[in-house]
């Protein structure tokens, strides 16, 4: 049976640019009328984000479209959600909660995929992706995550399957500098080695990659 917590994260799956503004007031005005007549889920915000998180992301692998577009309504609507006068005592760290969310789903859809679902359609795991990139950017990302765990995880395997690739690519499109500062240059280096034989040309889509600092 269909809810108002799933009618209300329709809202956030249909987020554009042109119906932003409008769709925050509506969010906010049934979940507030929603409160007092209906039973809402205390955690009904990030339920609305995390269940619609890529209902709109436009990624397709097998026709190149690898970046969310809709990714920063995403980051912007948590933002406001936080900052909201009624949404906000039920939004309390929800970029911490979310970001911690997607670096465990990241994980173990890294691991499944490779291990046991190569020939799956990964689009999901491309959205996690590309938010992880923006919230890092952002500092919500915890920075032993950074440092330690995210490209890391990308190239333990014995290979690099295509789905790491293709992850690797979004994050140093998006957050490369980010990375940057915080990996030992020595892992940055191994990326791009790794990405150079796989791909075939130095940088991934046009991003130029500045010196790091194992570099004279």
């Amino acid at each position: 049976m269909e809810t108002i917590g799933e009618a209300l994260g329709f809202v956030v799956g249909e987020l554009s640019d042109e119906n932003y503004e409008r769709s925050l007031t509506f969010y906010r005005y049934w979940f507030e009328t929603g409160g007092n007549y209906l039973q809402i889920p205390s955690d009904q915000v990030f339920d609305a984000i995390w269940d619609n998180r890529g209902a709109q992301s436009s990624i397709n692998r097998d026709r190149g479209k690898i970046f969310h577009t809709s990714a920063h309504l995403i980051l912007r609507f948590a933002s406001d959600a936080e900052s909201d006068h009624i949404l906000a005592p039920h939004s309390s760290g929800l970029q911490n909660h979310l970001c911690a969310s997607l670096l465990r789903e990241f994980t173990h859809n890294n691991l499944i995929i490779a291990r046991y679902s190569r020939d799956r359609d990964p689009n999901s795991f491309y959205a996690d992706v590309n938010l992880i990139a923006h919230w890092a950017n952002l500092g919500f990302v915890e920075e032993a995550a950074i440092r330690n765990h995210i490209l890391q995880s990308l190239i333990s395997h014995p290979q690099l399957y295509i789905h790491q690739v293709f992850a690797l690519i979004i994050l140093f499109k998006l957050a490369g500098a980010t990375f940057e500062a915080y990996v030992d240059p020595s892992v940055v280096d191994r990326c791009f080695e790794i990405l150079k034989v796989r791909l075939r040309f130095p940088y991934p889509l046009g991003w130029n990659r500045p010196p790091s600092q194992s570099q004279p």
